[in-house]
């Protein structure tokens, strides 16, 4: 059992020391450590603040023996939380992907990319995925904030479109 650390710096200057043995799922720390002949010095996390580090530290603790389920491809048009659970390895890790607001999971999501750790982003994409599943554009967009750039004329065509095709159908 190694008891090495590994110092990292967020960019908004909080320093962690880290045991390394935690940090084999982080492909971009992994590879830096392995290149480092100096123990003393600290990594700089370019792209990483340290709420993000902090949600992605106990990813890594949890998952320090084992990897999270497969997610399966394609995810499912619409799902309920009973598939959620499902789909993900434990108890725990559902408990972690849902208390992670819809902007905290995106904002790890993206640390998560920066800093290689792919189990990490299925389980996120899991969670954007579901939110982004089980509501009509609209609320899409609201839980999002995604902007509409299309006019009121070109929404109420679609709209129309839509009810026309319905019919027929």
């Amino acid at each position: 059992m190694s008891y090495k650390k590994v110092k990292l710096k967020t960019i908004d200057n909080k320093i962690y020391e880290v045991p390394i043995d935690i940090l084999r799922k982080c492909k971009l720390i992994s590879g830096l450590v392995e290149q480092a002949s100096d123990e003393s010095k600290i990594i700089l996390l370019r792209e990483v603040q340290a709420k993000q580090l902090e949600e992605i530290l106990e990813y890594l603790k949890h998952y320090k023996n084992f990897e999270p389920k497969k997610i399966p491809k394609p995810f499912p048009e619409r799902t309920d939380e009973k598939f959620l659970r499902g789909i993900l390895n434990d108890e725990w890790t559902y408990n972690y992907i849902q208390s992670l607001s819809i902007d905290e999971a995106i904002s790890v999501v993206n640390a998560a990319h920066y800093l290689r750790i792919k189990g990490l982003l299925r389980i996120l994409a899991a969670k954007l995925s579901y939110e982004m599943c089980n509501c009509d554009v609209e609320e899409a967009r609201e839980k999002f904030g995604i902007e509409c750039d299309m006019t009121e004329e070109e929404i109420e065509r679609i709209r129309s479109e839509e009810r026309r095709v319905g019919k027929e159908c």
